[in-house]
């Protein structure tokens, strides 16, 4: 066996990988559009400029994996990437069209600050898939954190998760910009379980969160005239025709909408001009706002593979850590020590299975307590902060847990927590999202 000696100039070269960098100069108005497949890093070597409207410091290097991004200028710098990414610069880009959005926003909070019975403005995004409508969103999140504003980011897309896991609608108050390396998982959302990744499995239960979604934000509000004025951004899934257009409109009622923005899509645009804005234009009478905006040349097109790899790496993320470096940790508890529901009655009969003419009579919002079984393996569970099952669907979620192994003989269930001790709560909330480890 060989000594190794921390002294030796040899081990100090082979601990210390030579990085190549790459070099991009961007003018003004300018964007570095890039895809990091593997980790990969990015830094800014000269000027200013910023990632989806958070700003990069000054030669720091910042750590990216697995993302499709840009970087934009507004009045030129020098941005340099390792060699393993795919960059290249455009100078078409929507930033100013984006820019013209928060300038609405800050007029409405300008014109409120004395109102104490005013709103400030509530912008929901819509559009279909892939436009870039989280992109906005972040945009929109960052300008206002940097004026010093609180505004409440209200995630409605179940698919992806952009604040916690898949399966789970958030509500967040943001106090700074979204963080380049970490997103916003900094933060300390408000989170309801609906459990599915798709709208049209349970779309009553889909409502009543964002109805209690909208409460609680409404709540916060009335405790911070700085939140009340800074408002909210919201953001929709891409599902906008047929029974995912009723959804989008109930949540625009719901949740009080002022501002709707609509992403490359006019016949979306016509729809919701006719039903929410007098006349069709962009100023109504009530003062609800219905804009249009393009797509930008950036936005990449995600393969229904890619959407469930990007799912099954939030949640791997949400266990290990952004960079792998968490310890999760395996809980084992009775059978008898959980309560485990799900909403519904689990999965509805299809039309056919029914008689001619018969609906489903089982309600979508009910309650059905589940003994653990071996077809719960590979389950992402949500745990309640609920004192009561009656409370279940209006409490808060404390965090997650994998279900790695059922042993019937033994009646125990262990799970993947991401912390050691005691469950917060007894009660857990089941849906239809798995993930394998």
């Amino acid at each position: 066996m060989f000594e190794n000696n921390p002294d030796s100039p040899k081990d100090t070269q082979t601990q210390t990988p030579q990085i190549t960098w790459v070099p991009y100069t961007l003018k003004s108005e300018d964007e570095l559009r890039f895809e990091i497949d593997k980790e990969a890093k990015i830094k800014l070597a000269d000027g200013t400029a910023e990632y989806f409207g958070t700003e990069l410091a000054l030669n720091r290097e910042y750590t990216l994996n697995n993302v499709k991004g840009a970087i934009f200028s507004w009045k030129g710098c020098k941005i340099e990437v390792t060699d393993n990414v795919k960059a290249y610069i455009s100078n078409g880009t929507p930033m100013l069209s984006y820019a013209n959005i928060h300038s609405i926003m800050d007029q409405h909070r300008m014109s409120i600050l004395s109102q104490k019975n005013q709103q400030g403005p509530r912008v929901l995004i819509a559009g279909p898939t892939d436009v870039g409508k989280s992109t906005l969103a972040k945009i929109l999140m960052g300008y206002s954190a940097r004026l010093g504003y609180n505004p409440a980011f209200i995630d409605l897309d179940p698919g992806q998760g952009s604040i916690t896991l898949p399966g789970a609608l958030c509500a967040s108050l943001i106090d700074r910009p979204v963080d380049i390396e970490e997103g916003l998982s900094n933060t300390v959302p408000f989170v309801q379980y609906y459990g599915h990744t798709s709208l049209d499995i349970n779309p009553t239960l889909f409502k009543a969160q964002i109805q209690s979604l909208g409460i609680s934000v409404d709540k916060r509000m009335e405790q911070s005239d700085n939140a009340r004025v800074s408002g909210m951004i919201v953001n929709t899934c891409g599902w906008i025709e047929g029974l995912g257009y009723e959804l989008l409109r109930e949540s625009i009622n719901l949740l009080r909408i002022n501002i709707i923005v609509v992403i490359d899509n006019e016949k979306l645009y016509s729809d919701l001009s006719r039903e929410f804005s007098s006349g069709g234009g962009n100023n109504s009478s009530s003062g609800m706002k219905v804009m249009k905006l393009p797509k930008s040349g950036g936005v990449y097109l995600r393969s229904a593979l890619f959407r469930k790899q990007t799912r099954m790496q939030r949640i791997r993320e949400y266990f290990y850590g952004i960079q792998g470096d968490l310890c999760p940790h395996i809980t084992i508890v009775d059978f008898k020590d959980v309560c485990i529901f799900r909403t519904g009655g689990g999965p509805p009969a299809p039309s056919t299975a029914l008689p001619i003419g018969s609906t489903s009579v089982i309600d979508p919002l009910a309650l059905q307590e589940i003994q653990p079984s071996p077809e719960m393996l590979h389950s992402v569970l949500a745990i309640s902060y609920a004192k009561n099952s009656q409370s279940l669907l209006r409490s808060n979620v404390a965090g997650f847990l994998y279900v790695s192994d059922i042993n019937m003989e033994t009646k125990k269930i262990s799970f993947l927590a991401p912390c050691p001790g005691d469950l917060p709560s007894k009660f857990l909330l089941m849906g239809t999202l798995k993930w394998l480890e």
